[in-house]
């Protein structure tokens, strides 16, 4: 008993001191990146960093969401999820953060914290008035830079930013998974939608069983989801790995054909649920975005591409080929929309450029750019007129 008397005392005392340093600046509770608002299914999720473990709030018109895990408000994370409701958001037109170090627990739900830091953000949803602006990137490979520039080409006119997987290389530091929120951060500021969808390469190494809590995500178990933004409908697929289960690459440790069986059953049932789904009132486009382009090297892939034929996609946006390219209705792998591989990364120029998409839905119409760091167009296509 005197013993661990003696042990709370010390504790106290070291938490006392780090309190103050802490409340005084000097050992200050900064911010390691700025918030992403990522679309997530049926909300959004605001995520960022912080350089110490903290409690996690958002505030939306007044009403304050928070960083909670069944009902405990979280103090063991640096990375912060705070889960908001579209319309809260969207009719907020702004949000802020705030986060408090917590220090040393003394007792039950007695904790010495630091000081409350806050920090607003505006926001603005996607915005119709002068058609949809979107820009999608993906294959960076963990370089910020030039990937920020490319993906900075709509300015104050994007809408909407995809990070279309491989956006960090085998994820083996929690450096890297911050990579996706620098990108998101270095692009939109905290002031626009993100959409993620998880990359092959996303899925490998130390750190891949942490990708979720950084990234917007339904769950901690699947990257598939479909989303409604106004009048823009979403099918987000997630392939994972790129070779079969047992290659020795993955050392017995991958098990995605029995995720992408779920994902499958998935779908059967947004094809079912059709009048709540693309076929919703108010849709006018319907956009199928995945990392690996859907095709026929298996029964799976198959059997999504009938899937995503049964939705009216207007067009899918896909990676992972490190290249550029666009095909028609049915000129691909028997897909009935168009097909836009859309990312040419800096690994694969010899002139350390990369290019990527930007995409503009205006007036029932929509036209693609391959663009490069510099903004300048490569090709405009007409996907439909």
């Amino acid at each position: 008993m005197w013993c661990e008397q003696v042990l709370q005392f010390f504790a106290f005392v070291r938490g006392a001191a780090l309190s103050l340093f802490v409340g005084l600046g000097w050992l200050p509770n900064r911010l390691r990146t700025e918030p992403t608002v990522f679309v997530a299914e049926d909300g959004y999720q605001i995520v960022w960093e912080t350089a110490r473990k903290s409690t996690a709030r958002v505030t939306v018109g007044g009403v304050r969401y928070t960083d909670h895990l069944a009902g405990n408000i979280r103090w063991d994370q640096k990375v912060h999820k705070v889960e908001v409701p579209f319309c809260a958001l969207d009719a907020a037109g702004g949000y802020e953060i705030q986060y408090r170090h917590m220090i040393v627990r003394i007792e039950g739900y007695k904790f010495l914290q630091g000081k409350e830091i806050r920090k607003a953000y505006a926001f603005r949803p996607v915005d119709f008035t002068d058609g949809l602006q979107i820009y999608n990137i993906s294959d960076n490979h963990s370089l910020l830079r030039p990937a920020d520039q490319v993906a900075a080409y709509w300015g104050e006119k994007l809408d909407l930013l995809i990070l279309n997987g491989d956006i960090i290389s085998d994820v083996d530091s929690r450096g890297q998974l911050r990579g996706v929120l620098e990108l998101a951060a270095a692009v939109t500021h905290g002031t626009r939608p993100v959409l993620y969808t998880r990359g092959n390469h996303e899925t490998r190494s130390n750190y891949a069983l942490e990708l979720s809590r950084w990234v917007g995500t339904p769950g901690a178990d699947r990257y598939y989801f479909t989303t409604r933004l106004g009048a823009l409908w979403l099918a987000v697929f997630d392939a994972g790995e790129d070779k079969q289960d047992g290659h020795a690459e993955y050392s017995g440790l991958a098990d995605f054909d029995a995720y992408r069986a779920k994902e499958t059953a998935y779908f059967e049932r947004v094809v079912a649920n059709a009048a709540n789904e693309y076929d919703a009132p108010g849709v006018e486009y319907r956009l199928l975005v995945v990392h690996i382009p859907l095709g026929d090297v298996s029964a799976t892939q198959r059997k999504w591409v009938e899937l995503a034929n049964q939705m009216k996609i207007d067009v899918a946006l896909t990676g992972h080929e490190h290249l550029l390219a666009y095909y028609p209705a049915g000129g691909c792998a028997g897909q009935n929309y168009p097909l836009l591989i859309g990312a040419r990364p800096l690994r694969a120029r010899k002139d350390g450029s990369c290019t990527a998409t930007a995409l503009e839905f205006l007036n029932g119409g929509i036209t693609a750019w391959f663009t490069g760091v510099d903004h300048q167009v490569e090709q405009e296509i007409k996907i439909k007129e």
